[in-house]
């Protein structure tokens, strides 16, 4: 997205102050709601499947790593550093690190590796990841491309 689309996005939020405040909410309970039902996965596979428990715990865990070291690596600027517009929700300016976005990666590792261990509960976790970078974007905090990759990155990751 330009700067026009970011900007007029954030001109909706202000114009439409109860449907941001939900953009904001969902925004910050979406990802909890995945660390829940991923505790809860943590837990069930420790007394169902312990064997299986080191993938669940270990594939996110480095998928989180690698963004982290590639975010601190190539310190690409958010969307509103680089438009300079005030994004929907909480932010911190110049924290320069969007690239690829962490909060999208961990949620979509956490979504595959549920997914294949318990398919229904899975696709639940993939709708609330798809949902989460979403509003990555929506709200300002990302560019379409840093959501994308960190998709491709934790797909790559469940692979492993």
């Amino acid at each position: 997205m330009n700067r026009e689309r970011y900007a007029a996005l954030m001109k909706w939020g202000e114009d439409h102050s109860a449907q941001k405040k939900i953009l904001c909410l969902l925004n910050k309970i979406l990802p909890f709601l995945l660390a829940i039902i991923y505790g809860l996965a943590l837990l069930l596979c420790t007394f169902v499947y312990p064997v299986l428990l080191i993938n669940l715990i270990l594939r996110p865990v480095l998928c989180f790593l690698f963004v982290t070291v590639v975010r601190y690596m190539l310190k690409f600027p958010r969307p509103y550093d680089v438009y300079n517009i005030m994004p929907m929700c909480d932010y911190h300016p110049g924290k320069m690190r969007s690239f690829p976005s962490r909060h999208t990666a961990c949620a979509a590792i956490i979504a595959f590796e549920i997914f294949r261990l318990w398919n229904f509960i899975g696709l639940i976790a993939i709708v609330l990841a798809i949902l989460i970078g979403l509003l990555r974007i929506v709200c300002g905090n990302h560019f379409i491309k840093d959501v994308a990759l960190a998709f491709g990155i934790a797909f790559l990751c469940s692979l492993v």
